[in-house]
Order: structure tokens, then sequence, then C-alpha cells
């Protein structure tokens, strides 16, 4: 797929998008070649993937064990990851696309090396404000899986036009976030809420493990921001995985979540625009520390609030659609 070539294109296919131009017309533009030859996935099925995104490989690793995901909590902000351990999240956000019930059955996810003994607790499915997830416990990693789906339609998307900040949550002074974002969260964030603490409880030991891809590493995100606002004494249980995430709140908003102290790592891979948007004249921006893997395959790391040496290195002329669909374990 070819990559958007600056970005003016950018800027005008958003206001083509805001202002009623018909998605229709854009895909032969755009992608119809490369969809018609097989080259996008659902996940970066062109409708959803530009109305969430404008509105709201190899390994680098040696090492061949899954690590202990409770291991993984006493990682500082900047440290190297393991690629086993961004995989293994990666497959379980891959997993909330196929998830539909409580059993753990959705192809190459769910058979991906450490899942192995997952049991979903609980799956939600608006209908209205559409939100999609499941929570599963693993008993062999110790762990509390909370999986956001990200767009699985351009319906997913339509709640996210509003880029308008929301002041949220309430008692962090001056915090806002993508309003789109917020609102999806919010439908099922009550249940969600009340699943999690419980099984909090009944496995006192385990890691809670947040994940998502595209819109929903930004759900998951704000599930953090909840869950340890309203339920602090779980904070050092708390991590938080993504991939592909566009930024999803303010500078108060990042300045909270990056006081969490708890492990933050959000993927990007190689040209992937998602994480780049809003536009830089928005004013959102990115937290935690940032997996980037480089155009050469390489994974780098970067500390929030200097990503001078990850993405933000590229120009626009890299930004691509089809680098959104690839992340490993996915």
């Amino acid at each position: 797929m070819r990559a958007i070539s600056s970005s003016t294109a950018i800027v005008a296919l958003c206001i083509a998008l805001l202002i009623g131009d018909s998605l229709c017309s854009l895909v032969p533009r755009l992608t119809l070649a490369d969809a018609s030859a097989g080259k996008l996935s659902k996940r970066a099925n062109l409708l959803d993937f530009l109305i969430g995104l404008f509105t709201g490989g190899g390994s680098s690793s040696s090492t061949t064990a899954v690590p202990s995901l409770q291991a993984a909590l006493a990682l500082p902000s900047a440290a190297a990851v393991p690629q086993p351990t961004l995989d293994l999240y990666a497959a379980y956000a891959g997993a909330a696309y196929s998830i539909s019930s409580t059993a753990w059955d959705c192809g190459a996810e769910c058979q991906h090396p450490g899942t192995e003994g997952t049991v979903v607790k609980y799956h939600w499915d608006t209908p209205i404000v559409t939100s999609t997830g499941y929570i599963a416990t693993n008993a062999n990693k110790m762990v509390i899986i909370v999986a956001f789906r990200g767009s699985g339609n351009p319906g997913d998307w339509v709640e996210s036009f509003g880029l308008a900040p929301t002041n949220w949550p309430d008692n962090v002074s001056g915090s806002s976030v993508v309003s789109g974002f917020l609102s999806g969260y919010l439908i099922a964030s009550t249940q969600v809420i009340k699943t999690v603490v419980d099984l909090s409880a009944q496995f006192p030991d385990y890691a809670i493990v947040a994940t998502g891809h595209s819109l929903g590493g930004s759900r998951a995100a704000l599930f953090v921001a909840d869950l340890t606002k309203k339920h602090p004494r779980l904070t050092p249980r708390m991590q938080l995985f993504t991939y592909g995430q566009a930024k999803c709140g303010n500078h108060k908003f990042a300045q909270y979540m990056d006081t969490l102290g708890i492990p933050i790592v959000r993927e990007v891979n190689k040209g992937d625009i998602a994480p780049h948007l809003p536009l830089d004249n928005s004013p959102y921006v990115h937290f935690g520390t940032e997996a980037w893997v480089t155009l050469s395959d390489k994974t780098v790391f970067c500390k929030s609030g200097d990503y001078s040496h990850c993405s933000a290195s590229l120009s626009p002329a890299s930004y691509n659609i089809a680098d959104h669909s690839t992340y490993r374990g996915l």
C-alpha cells in the first residue's frame, strides 16, 4: 500500500471526511487496488481506519520464552520490553476482534504462545454506542486481561467524529480526553470495572493488564485511568500495552498517566499513521514508553516526553495505513 505523501494530503482527506464527502468515493482514489488484492485485513479496513483516526516481521529479540507478565510490573518507564511480551499482549488485543462469547476461540491469536489456559470471564458488545471487548484470566501467567476491540465496522467510529475535548476524569484537574473515544468506553465501563474489581479480589496475586489495538488501545488507556482513580489500591497491579493507539488525552491527562508508576508501553509499527493522529495542532499528546518498530525491523524504546528517536523522527511522507494492520502478534 502506498504511503500518504504529505501532511497536506492528510489534512485534505480529513476535511473531505468531515464535510461529508462520500467515503466510497475515497476508496478508489486511495486503496481499492490494494483492497481487491487482499492486502487489507479487517483491522485495516479503509472505512474503519480513516473514520476513526481522523476523528477522534521479524523480531528484534533473541528471547524465545515468553517472560512472566508478573515480572513486567517491575519494569522502569523506559526499559526495553522483550519482544515475546509485546507479541503476547498484541495477541490478546487481536483476539478482541474475534471473541464473541465467553469461549476462548478466535483462531491464530487464541493459539499464540503464552495464551494457553486463558479463560474468558466476561464479554461485552454494546449496540448503541459501539464498544466491544472481553475480560479473561490466565492462571499460567497469573494475569487478568482486559482487552478492548478496535474498529470492526464504520459504525464503530461514528461517535468518534467528536474531536472536541471532554473534561475527564473529573478529579484530575485540567485533564481532557477525546470525546468520541470516551463515549465508547463509558457505555461499558460500569460492568467492566465491577468485573475487574471482583476478579482482582478472587485472584489477589494476579496482574491486571489492559490492552487494545487502534481505537481499542485508546479505550484501554481510558480504562486504566478510570480504574486507578476509583480503586487506587489496584494501581500497583496495573499494566497497559497498546498497539497503533492514537493520541487520546491532553498534557494533564498524559501527566496523570505517567505519574501512575506502572508499565505503560505503546507499540508503534514503522510508519503507522494512527499514532500521529489527531494532528500536531490538536491539544492531545502521548504518554508512556514508546516501543517503535523501525523501518528496518529493529525495536527502539523512547521515554515519555521525548519520542524524537522513535516514530516522531519520521517525516509525514513515511506515514501509511498498511503498517496499522501488521503488528507482530496481531
